[in-house]
């Protein structure tokens, strides 16, 4: 390819769309390339906390020209039978659809001056002195001095260029769900995002996420105890799931399996080294993801907006590791820590559970971070405030896996 770009964004889901239009409004020729053609489909839950809003508040008004459902009301479980339901005022989590969510951020992209490139499967890369050169399956070339690798948890750019040689099995949870219209499978609850944890044996959960007119209904594991512990295919795991919830009257109808889409997630946690000379990871390829929710569209809008960021301001992939740390980088840290922690002893889910319903001011806390009221840093901050003692013994427990 002949045309000059000033950076190449491969992946056109959340982060490469930020970045691609981060760049664009920066005044950098950019170019997407993304293996399907949109409006394209994306395995994931769709959920979305609401801080979204907050950190980027040019989404609010263009949300209206897709389907979205905000929830204010989350229902968790404990493998015992605690539970605790934690509700507010305001949306907490807003769900959407990836097809519509991620055509809606492609097309802001392209609105800021962001060109795309469509159908294109990226199988090479390479760096010189003079830049990136990527290739496609089908031959074409595509050359550029910078390029921001979005293309997500097995990213070819990531492996290529030598930051990411595969994930380790604990590092990668195996979500199997389906999103399915309403009329076929709905919730019963329209109005509450349920979640279950370790709904089976090993490191599991399960969820049921309400949105407009379809159902996201999905389980998961970390693929190491997927392995170990689970005897079934993940079809049957994920049907005897649906069919556990409508059982207990959450669900009603039928799954489909025409709509069944396992997905991995990267949930250990990002790579020792997200920046390289002339290359940024954002998103799942870089494993920016909640390692205990495993939230992930809202990292990757983050990391991708500060990958454009650092390349406009530098480009410098030292800055772009100091911006994503100091903004993500504890939440990033803590979120892998709890996760290992209270998975390593599933009573620990149920007190978890127990103290949120116990402490309305904790469930407070967890609803200020959701909704963008406070920052992440701050609500830590505010917690170890309340709970020193509390927060004490979650260090020791830190510092004691980090000898």
């Amino acid at each position: 390819m002949t045309e000059r770009f000033d950076a190449i964004v491969v992946g056109g889901g959340p982060a490469g769309s930020t970045a691609a239009r981060t760049l664009a409004l920066g005044g950098a020729r950019v170019l997407v390339l993304d293996r399907a053609a949109f409006p394209r489909n994306k395995p994931c839950g769709g959920g979305l906390t609401c801080r979204v809003l907050t950190r980027f508040p040019y989404l609010q008004p263009a949300l209206p020209r897709i389907s979205t459902h905000a929830i204010t009301r989350l229902y968790m479980e404990a493998p015992g039978g605690e539970s605790v339901t934690i509700e507010s005022d305001q949306p907490t989590v807003l769900m959407v659809r990836r097809v519509e969510f991620d055509h809606l951020l492609i097309t802001m992209a392209q609105e800021a001056g962001a060109e795309i490139v469509e159908r294109v499967e990226i199988t090479r890369a390479a760096e010189d002195k003079a830049g990136i050169r990527l290739e496609s399956r089908d031959g074409r070339i595509f050359n550029a001095p910078l390029v921001v690798a979005a293309d997500g948890v097995y990213s070819v750019v990531a492996r290529r260029l030598g930051f990411n040689s595969g994930w380790p099995r604990d590092s990668v949870a195996l979500d199997m769900m389906e999103e399915t219209p309403s009329h076929r499978l709905r919730a019963v609850d329209q109005e509450t995002l349920w979640v279950s944890f370790a709904p089976g044996s090993g490191h599991g959960y399960g969820y049921i996420f309400p949105k407009r007119d379809y159902v996201n209904v999905g389980v998961g594991y970390v693929v190491s105890s997927f392995k170990t512990a689970i005897g079934a295919s993940p079809y049957a795991l994920h049907t005897a799931f649906v069919s556990g919830l409508r059982d207990r009257g959450l669900v009603e109808g039928e799954p489909d399996r025409a709509c069944f889409t396992p997905y991995q997630i990267p949930v250990g946690g990002p790579l020792r080294v997200t920046a390289r000379g002339r290359v940024f990871l954002a998103g799942d390829a870089g494993g920016f993801v909640n390692g205990f929710s495993a939230e992930g569209m809202y990292f990757a809008m983050v990391t991708g907006h500060l990958a454009g960021k650092a390349i406009l301001d530098g480009p410098s992939p030292r800055l772009y590791e100091r911006l994503w740390r100091r903004e993500i980088g504890a939440e990033m840290r803590d979120s892998r820590f709890l996760s290992r922690f209270v998975f390593a002893d599933l009573s620990r889910v149920g007190r978890l559970v127990g103290s949120l319903r116990a402490c309305p001011q904790v469930a407070g806390l967890l609803v200020d971070y959701a909704t963008g009221a406070d920052t992440y840093t701050g609500v830590r901050r505010r917690f170890v405030l309340k709970f020193p003692r509390i927060a004490a013994k979650l260090a020791v427990h830190y510092f004691k896996r980090q000898a």
